[in-house]
Order: C-alpha cells, then structure tokens, then sequence
C-alpha cells in the first residue's frame, strides 16, 4: 500500500515539474510558435498501458494541472486530455501492434482529437477560426508532441526493460 502512495507522489512531482518546463522554457523559446506539449507528453506515457477508468483519470488531473495556468478556458484542457487518454488507452493496448510507428500515429490522433477539442472552445466553435488555428498550429504541435512522445516511451521502454545476464540473473 505504502509503494503506492509513494508512486503517487513521484508522479506528482514529475507532473510539477514538467508543467513548470513547460510554463518557463518551452512557451518562451518561440512564442506564437507550435511547440510540443510535455503535460500531454507525461499524460501519453502514463495512460498507454493502463485500464480505460485509471486513463480518464489521470488524463483530467492533468489537464486540470495544465488549466490551472490559463484559468480562462478552466476545464478546456481537462476534458480534452480525458478524451485522449481513453483513446490512447483502449486503442493503444488492445488493437494496435507495439511499435514506435504505430504509437507515434496514436499519439498524433490524441493530440489532435486533444487540440480540436480545445480549438473549438477558444475560439467558440467558429468554424473558420477553428481551420486557421488547425492548419497554423495544431498539426506541428502535433508532430513535435507525437514524435517526442513515441521516442520517450521507446526509451522508457528500453531502459526499463529487464535484461537476463549468462547464468540467469537479472
């Protein structure tokens, strides 16, 4: 019981401070400039392999993190992320093959089903401001965070893979 309250709280740190990286150096490197979205990034490589429910979860706790900086549109993020984890979730663990191309063309769609939802809330679902901000951002933003995401979770899953040495042990 106790593992897990300490996993918790190491995913909340990591949340912190990949939402502070996000605030500080990667909306100031290029302003007004699709940039990857490292919350949603963190938010894909924990919802990959989990149940639907744990997805959804984790999904709008942290968008809500992420809301928390633009209290503007509160919830935009939230129901955005929820939406794309349940889809990488049920998509990405039953159906799909375990690649990194497959994945990366899951965390692509996530991120625009993702941006799409929250194009239509900022600017009030009109229909041609909604294309424009699709066509200027939303598909590079989507290529950066898909890419980043795919090779994350390809490093993630090398390095954390178990390696049996001559004789049997780990």
């Amino acid at each position: 019981m106790r593992d897990g309250y300490i996993y918790i709280l190491r995913m909340f740190l990591v949340s912190a401070v990949v939402l502070v990286l996000q605030l500080s150096v990667i909306n100031r490197i290029a302003p007004l400039s699709p940039v990857p979205d490292l919350i949603f990034v963190l938010m894909l490589i924990l919802v990959v392999d989990r149940d639907p429910v744990t997805a959804v979860i984790i999904g709008f706790l942290l968008g809500f993190l992420q809301d928390l900086g633009n209290a503007a549109f509160l919830g935009m993020n939230s129901l955005g992320n929820s939406v794309a984890a349940y889809m990488v979730s049920r998509i990405g663990k039953d159906y799909l093959p375990d690649n990194i191309f497959f994945r990366g063309m899951l965390f692509f769609a996530a991120f625009l089903v993702k941006d799409i939802i929250a194009l239509n809330i900022v600017e009030s679902f009109s229909p041609l401001a909604v294309l424009s901000g699709f066509f200027r951002y939303t598909l590079l933003s989507a290529l950066f965070t898909s890419i980043l995401a795919a090779l994350i979770w390809k490093v993630l899953e090398i390095s954390f893979e178990r390696v049996v040495y001559p004789g049997g042990k780990y």
